[in-house]
């Protein structure tokens, strides 16, 4: 009995671990490349996409995410937060990390085997490129969302990780950038997972 108790419990714990964890190592990941952008301002788009610290930061993002992607919907198990709207956010987590990793490992190739010109006209916006980003948009927009106002009504977790959800679908969806949504969707996973109450709480 004590055994079957215990299991459940450890096993919660170790979700909530596991998405602090990710969330913040997405942020901190996600925070380092838009750095980058600020240092590498002067550089042509191909040098910028080969910086270290910029695939470091999308490889890291793109792990990151794909760990609270498997995770978020054990917090189901033994919180106040619905299945479906943890299944969500969880999608647009999986969304992501494709953004993050492909930024980190698809365009550094490429970078390294056109001219920067070259490099220049595969990233102007045409209908594919659009396409690309739009599950992460709208997935992040309505599955962040749906979980923030879920967890605000239901007192949940912490209503700052509820105000920083919203945002990070809001910025998502109005950028297209997947490092701010590792940003701003890290910091919130991280804080939703340290501050969701169990079923049992008042």
């Amino acid at each position: 009995m004590t055994t079957l108790t215990v299991a459940p419990a450890a096993s919660v714990a170790a979700t909530r671990t596991a998405i602090t964890a990710a969330g913040l190592a997405a942020a901190v990941a996600s925070a380092a490349s838009i750095a980058s952008s600020f240092v590498y301002d002067n550089a042509s788009q191909a040098e910028s996409s080969q910086a270290p610290v910029r695939i470091v930061g999308c490889l890291i993002t793109g792990l990151a995410f794909a760990v609270i992607a498997v995770t978020l919907p054990g917090l189901s198990a033994a919180t106040r937060l619905p299945r479906w709207t943890l299944a969500l956010a969880a999608l647009a987590a999986a969304f992501t990390t494709v953004a993050a990793w492909t930024f980190g490992t698809v365009l550094p190739h490429l970078a390294a085997h056109v001219s920067a010109a070259q490099f220049d006209e595969l990233g102007h916006p045409d209908f594919q490129l659009v396409l690309f980003s739009l599950p992460m948009r709208l997935l992040g927009l309505v599955g962040f969302i749906a979980l923030a106002v879920s967890g605000w009504r239901r007192r949940a977790f912490s209503r700052g990780a509820a105000i920083v959800l919203i945002l990070a679908g809001v910025a998502g969806a109005l950028t297209g950038w997947w490092a701010a949504v590792g940003l701003l969707a890290g910091v919130a996973m991280a804080w939703v997972a340290r501050t969701a109450k169990a079923t049992q709480d008042s």
